[in-house]
C-alpha cells in the first residue's frame, strides 16, 4: 500500500505502540515493536482498576477488523473494562495477530538511541534523515544494534513517578523509606489487601489514582488516611455537568466529600508537603508541612500518587525540542498549556504538525508525548497515530481508521 516501505521501530508494547505498529504493518512497512516488559506490562500494574472509558474510546476500527479476522470476539463498545481485561482481551490477542506475530519483542529494552556516524549536534543545518537511527536494545540474549528509519517512542510514563516530597525534591528520608512507599496504584482490595487493612495510610496527591487509592483504602476494615494534597482548595475535583463517565463522576463527588471531612476515617490537609520520613517503631514517623505549622502523624504506609513524568534518556543524543514546564514535545506542549478544559474528553486533536520535533523522523506518541500532564486518553493516542503516518506517508488524506 506504501510507496516507499520503511524499517519503523516502535517502542513500547502498550495501548498506542501496539495500534501504532499495526497502522504501519497495514501499510507495508517493517515494523518491529520493543518492549521492556510483557506486552501491556504498564496496564498490568493497575490491571485490577476499571478504566473510566468504555471500550469504543480504547481500541481501534482496525484492531477490531484484525481481531475479528482472527475469530476473537470482542467485547460490547459500552463495556468498561479492567485493565487486564484491556491486556487479555485487546493487547495480547493484538500482539499475537497474523499482522505483528514475531515483530513484537517482550523483555527488549531500548537502552539508547541515536544516528549511525553523527551525534546531537551534528548536521544542524539539516540533513540527519540520511543517517540512519541505531538502537542499543538489551534483551534475553545481550546486547544487540537494530537500525530503523523511523521511530515511534511510544513508552510511556506509568511507574516513572517524581518523589513526593516538596517541589518534587525528595522528602528527606524518602529513598530510605523506599520499602513503604508505593508510587503505583496497588491492588488494595485484592492481592495487597493484607498490608493495607487495619492501617494507617498517608496518601499524597489529588489526581484520580489518589481518588481511586482512597476509595479502595475506605472499603477495608479499620483502615486509616492521613490525605495530603498540595492545592490548598478542599474540593480537589473538578465536577463537570452531566459527566458522560459515571465513575469519574462518582470519584470527584466521593473524594471532594471526604476532603470536605464527611468520613472521620480520613484527616485532610490541603496546601501542605511532605518534609521528612523517620523509621518509627512499627512504620514511619513523617513530618508534614501545612499552612498552620508543622505536623507528625505516625504511618504504617505511604502511597504517593503525585503523577508521572517521561525519560528523555534514551533519546538524549538526539534533537528532540522538549518542553521545559512539562517533558514533553515543545508544539505539543504549548497547544496543551493553551488549553483550559478540565474535561479531557473535551480535548480534540492537535493535528500533525505538533507531533513533529527537530529530529526528522523521530515521534513521541502516546501518553509520554503529553509529558506531565494528566488529560492522555488512548483515543487521542489513536488520533496521534493516523496523524503521525500522514507525516510518514506524507499523504494528507491517510487514515486506515474511517469507517
Amino acid at each position: 500500500m506504501t510507496a516507499s516501505r520503511k524499517t519503523v521501530a516502535v517502542i513500547g508494547a502498550g495501548p498506542v505502540g501496539l495500534e501504532a505498529a499495526l497502522y504501519a504493518a497495514r501499510l507495508g512497512h517493517d515494523v518491529q515493536v520493543y518492549e521492556r516488559g510483557d506486552v501491556g506490562g504498564s496496564v498490568r500494574l493497575w490491571g485490577h482498576v476499571t478504566l473510566f472509558s468504555p471500550w469504543h474510546l480504547n481500541r481501534s476500527k482496525l484492531g477490531e477488523e484484525v481481531l475479528r479476522l482472527a475469530g476473537v470476539s470482542l467485547a460490547a463498545d459500552d463495556h468498561f473494562p479492567r485493565g487486564q481485561e484491556y491486556v487479555e482481551q485487546y493487547l495480547e490477542p493484538l500482539a499475537d495477530s497474523p499482522q505483528l506475530r514475531g515483530r513484537v519483542h517482550p523483555h527488549t529494552r531500548v537502552v539508547q538511541i541515536g544516528r549511525d556516524g553523527i551525534g546531537k549536534s551534528d548536521a544542524l543545518g539539516g540533513g540527519r534523515e540520511r543517517h540512519a537511527f541505531r538502537l542499543l536494545l538489551e534483551g534475553p540474549d545481550g546486547e544487540r544494534i537494530e537500525t530503523a528509519d523511523v521511530v515511534l517512542d511510544c513508552s510511556g510514563t506509568y511507574g516513572n513517578a517524581p518523589w513526593l516530597g516538596n517541589g518534587n525534591v525528595p522528602a528527606l528520608g524518602e529513598r530510605a523509606a523506599s520499602d513503604r512507599i508505593a508510587y503505583v496504584l496497588r491492588d488494595l482490595t485484592g492481592s495487597d489487601r493484607r498490608r493495607y487493612e487495619g492501617k494507617r495510610v498517608l496518601l499524597v496527591g489529588s489526581g484520580f489514582s489518589a481518588a481511586t487509592a482512597i476509595d479502595g483504602l475506605l472499603s477495608l476494615r479499620d483502615t486509616e488516611v492521613v490525605w495530603v494534597t498540595r492545592e490548598e482548595s478542599h474540593e480537589p475535583y473538578t465536577l463537570i455537568d452531566d459527566d458522560p463517565l459515571p465513575e469519574r463522576a462518582r470519584l470527584s463527588a466521593f473524594a471532594n466529600g471526604l476532603a470536605k471531612g464527611e468520613d472521620s476515617r480520613v484527616t485532610f490537609h490541603a496546601g501542605s508537603t511532605v518534609d521528612r520520613f523517620e523509621p518509627a517503631a512499627d512504620g514511619l514517623h513523617a513530618t508534614l508541612r501545612t499552612p498552620t505549622g508543622p505536623v507528625d502523624v505516625e504511618v504504617d504506609e505511604v502511597l504517593a500518587h503525585v503523577g508521572y513524568v517521561p525519560d528523555s534518556s534514551i533519546y538524549r543524543e538526539l534533537q528532540v525540542h522538549e518542553c521545559y514546564a512539562t517533558g514533553g514535545p515543545m508544539k505539543l506542549a504549548a497547544t496543551l498549556l493553551a488549553g483550559s478544559s478540565a474535561d479531557c474528553l473535551a480535548q480534540t486533536s492537535a493535528g500533525p504538525d505538533v507531533l513533529r520535533n527537530p529530529e526528522p523522523d523521530f515521534y513521541i506518541l502516546g501518553a509520554k508525548s503529553y509529558g506531565r500532564n494528566s488529560h492522555f486518553l488512548i483515543r487521542l493516542g489513536l488520533d496521534q497515530i493516523r496523524e503521525v503516518f500522514t507525516l510518514i506517508e506524507a499523504s494528507p488524506e491517510l487514515d486506515l481508521y474511517a469507517a
